[in-house]
């Protein structure tokens, strides 16, 4: 199962990701976790220094060779290969260019980093969607088997928009009941309808307002909430409060029954719509 968190800056996209990471490890899966963000958070709440660790973004020549694009091609390229059906990547275990790209936490979790956030990147004169395109094909190829897979996203629209995730399961959109979290949700949600993505929500730091009432009634695809915990809040998984434990265990077992869906197919059918407006 491949799945990616997405939401409204400051909803709590990276702590969402990372309990939900560590609840599938304490519940004995293993776990790929992918950093995809600009400040690149979820590395740094596994006590990882960027600095020294393998960064995906500067792994595209290395990544090309792996599924045959040629230099000047463009990445959608990749598509159209006629040995497209051969190239795949799988993680536990890892493929070669999945193993030279993982930092091992321990042997139920590893790490990709992206590495947008890197100064080397920011000055590279490549945006965000160049630098993350090695991503994007890598999860629409990516055999997880029965392996989760967590991408902890850019905040925001750009990155849905830019097709990022095309190539997973399910889209989860961290929402608080908040004017402005609800309506970035809402773009998201319209580009999913439009891409045939599905999307999913985990309401975070629930309050009993208007705007919690108005998910609560509309919204039929909440995975669960997660209350404001202090243990969250200090990345202490050991001491959450029994009832984040219970929503935690809702939302895992919530995921685990979204379908599976053919990746590679969706990617395909994501460029195929793309490319009528290009």
């Amino acid at each position: 199962m491949k799945i990616a968190f997405v939401g409204k800056g400051g909803s709590g996209k990276s702590s969402t990701s990372w309990a939900v990471i560590q609840s599938f490890v304490e519940k004995g899966r293993n776990v790929l976790a992918v950093d995809a963000d600009h400040n690149m958070d979820l590395t740094s709440l596994f006590n990882l220094d960027f600095e020294k660790i393998p960064l995906m973004y500067k792994t595209d020549s290395q990544f090309s060779a792996n599924v045959q694009k040629e230099n000047n091609s463009p990445w959608s390229s990749i598509l159209g290969s006629k040995d497209l059906d051969k190239i795949q990547f799988s993680v536990f275990p890892d493929d070669i260019y999945t193993k030279s790209i993982t930092t091992n936490l321990n042997d139920k979790l590893k790490l990709i980093t992206v590495g947008l956030g890197d100064p080397e990147a920011l000055y590279s004169g490549k945006c965000a969607h160049g630098l993350s395109n090695p991503l994007k094909y890598y999860l629409g190829l990516l055999e997880e088997k029965d392996s989760m897979v967590v991408v902890d996203s850019v905040a925001g629209v750009d990155m849905v928009n830019f097709g990022l995730f095309s190539g997973i399961d399910a889209m989860i959109c961290v929402v608080e009941p908040h004017i402005n979290s609800i309506k970035v949700y809402k773009q998201i949600k319209e580009i999913a309808r439009k891409t045939g993505l599905p999307l999913y929500i985990i309401i975070n730091k629930p309050r009993h307002n208007d705007f919690y009432i108005q998910l609560q009634s509309q919204e039929k695809n909440i995975l669960g909430e997660i209350p404001v915990d202090e243990a969250i809040i200090n990345y202490d998984f050991k001491n959450i409060q029994e009832k984040t434990k219970e929503q935690l265990n809702k939302i895992i077992s919530n995921i685990e029954n979204i379908s599976k869906i053919n990746n590679r197919e969706l990617l395909k059918s994501f460029h195929k719509e793309k490319s009528k407006f290009e």
